[in-house]
């Protein structure tokens, strides 16, 4: 059934790509300047240039490739083709060609015996073999290069909550799950006998030294390593208590969350348990964080900037929630991004939705450019169009991760939610663009991540956003479509004192002509968009440079 559907979605560009307006004049003559309900039914046939320029497949190996661990690209009917692989594939190419295959994906460190006899470990999400001249042993689930000699082998897991059915509150009762991906580290007193991390099962199995004593442990941390022997991203307790300012220098004793066990015990019982009492909702941040990394790094071939997400339990700051590209050295290293997460009474730690929104500012900040127009805004509430894209992305890269259209939160002792898909806010209405007002009205953030929501669900692979993100026009000042940041302070819920500058921002007509000038369809832009009755975005006409 898959590949039929692909087929036929790859009909339908082809349609679109070959309409009657070749040989005729331009589309845009028939209509006065501005009807964008002329121009949708002059143009709804038009040749669509990007797109035939997107549609060559000379460069595409036969059978397909993998671009990244998690997408396809291969040619169909002459056109090119991406597919996301689905939660638990990865990307594989063989002799027949590529395509995703269940169970292929894994967690990056971990290690395996091939039933080849060869030595696999885990990079950038898929298997790959290692040379072995000592013959590779399998031990606890891992493999070994030779013989491990004494190990200890168990599992991770943490207790966490959720939101309950109605989306009113968390959950009554915590349900334990595995803690996928966490650093393991096996001492001896303060002598690190080995590391390595969980694979999706929270399973472990670490060195330990031969006649276990008291002081030998094993120690969880919150904390993830990339292509190097480096701490990429970590959860951190900030040292810090009551309200903070942001940004606030963290203690002096602030540390990457950790959770020690004595490896005697874990010899009785070999499973690690994380309760609320010890701090699981560090670890509830810590799996987000860690998926977000990863997905990240698989739509961009490179990893982001390192970054640590600041959560104290009892601590919270001036911004609720908040993501800056701001360097800090604590914790063990340098970070060149934080996130910081309230610990007040809401319980905020286990929005995975909201710890994922923040994190798409991080991937913003890593991979694109921000509009850098912040400042307090509120849910159904139309902001400045620079924040409203910064803002909505950030939110459409949450549901993407989650692969969830629905967004929620505590905050104040109350639980919201929003749904991209059907434009549903919990409570009150969804506030929608008017076409008479332009591209560079004020929007609802909630509103750009819905179209966003769209146009990545009308293929099927969301690579073109990602790719979107960071083209050279996206990273570039000025922009194209010329909007200017805007500062402003709110007082009872208004804006007041409202300052437009002279510094270039990008926002969402300006990635909306990204992904048009890379071939992206016209008649799914169309439907997410909505031109003749919400956002005026002329599909028929990108500025491209």
């Amino acid at each position: 059934m898959r590949f039929e559907w692909r087929a036929s979605w790859v009909l339908v560009l082809l349609l679109l790509a070959c309409g009657s307006g070749q040989g005729h004049a331009p589309c845009e003559e028939a209509c006065a300047e501005g009807d964008v309900e002329c121009l949708e039914r002059a143009c709804s046939d038009a040749p669509d240039e990007a797109l035939r320029a997107a549609g060559d497949c000379s460069s595409l190996p036969e059978g397909g490739r993998c671009l990244g661990s998690r997408v396809v690209e291969r040619c169909l009917l002459g056109m090119p083709l991406r597919e996301d692989c689905e939660a638990g594939e990865a990307c594989v190419e063989e002799a027949d060609g590529a395509r995703c295959v269940e169970g292929a994906a894994c967690v990056d460190g971990v290690t395996r015996c091939a039933g080849s006899g060869e030595l696999e470990t885990c990079t950038d999400g898929r298997w790959r073999s290692r040379e072995c001249v000592a013959g590779c042993v399998e031990e606890g689930r891992r493999g070994w290069c030779g013989s491990p000699g004494s190990t200890l082998s168990g599992n991770v897991r943490y207790a966490r909550r959720r939101p309950d059915a109605a989306f009113r509150d968390w959950t009554p009762e915590a349900e334990l799950v595995p803690a996928a991906g966490f650093l393991i580290a096996s001492y001896r007193g303060e002598t690190l006998v080995d590391m390595e991390v969980t694979d999706f099962d929270g399973h472990f199995t670490v060195k330990v030294p031969a006649g276990l004593q008291e002081r030998d442990r094993i120690v969880v941390y919150a904390a993830g390593r990339g292509s190097s022997a480096t701490i990429d991203y970590a959860v951190a307790d900030p040292a810090l208590s009551g309200a903070q300012r942001v940004p606030a220098a963290p203690g002096a004793s602030a540390r990457i969350w950790s959770w020690s066990r004595s490896a005697r015990a874990l010899v009785e019982r070999p499973v690690f348990t994380l309760h609320e009492s010890d701090g699981s909702g560090a670890a509830a941040v810590f799996d987000a964080l860690r998926v977000a990394w990863h997905r990240a790094r698989e739509r961009y071939g490179k990893p982001g900037l390192p970054v640590v997400a600041w959560l104290g339990f009892g601590t919270t700051w001036s911004c609720g929630a908040c993501f800056s590209p701001r360097a800090v050295t604590a914790a063990g290293r340098r970070w060149e991004a934080q996130v910081w997460l309230p610990g007040d009474g809401d319980a905020a730690w286990w929005s995975e939705a909201m710890v994922l929104h923040e994190l798409g500012h991080w991937v913003m900040a890593s991979h694109g450019s921000s509009p850098e127009e912040g400042g307090p805004h509120f849910v159904g509430v139309p902001t400045f169009p620079g924040q409203a894209w910064s803002e909505g992305w950030a939110t459409w890269f949450s549901a993407d991760v989650r692969n969830s259209p629905r967004y929620y939160d505590r905050q104040g002792g109350t639980m919201f939610w929003v749904d991209l898909e059907t434009r549903e806010p919990a409570t009150g209405s969804w506030s929608r663009p008017r076409p008479e007002e332009g591209l560079l009205q004020r929007i609802d953030e909630n509103e750009v991540a819905a179209i966003l929501y769209r146009l990545g669900r009308g293929t099927p692979s969301r690579q073109p956003l990602y790719d979107a993100l960071a083209a050279p026009a996206m990273k570039a000042a000025p922009w194209a479509r010329g909007y200017l940041r805007h500062r402003w302070r709110m007082e009872d819920g208004k804006m007041v004192d409202v300052e437009q500058t002279d510094s270039s921002a990008p926002c969402l007509a300006d990635f909306l002509d990204a992904l048009m000038c890379r071939g992206f369809p016209r008649s799914v832009m169309d439907l997410a968009t909505e031109p003749a009755v919400a956002y005026p975005y002329p599909s028929h006409s990108p500025l491209c440079r």
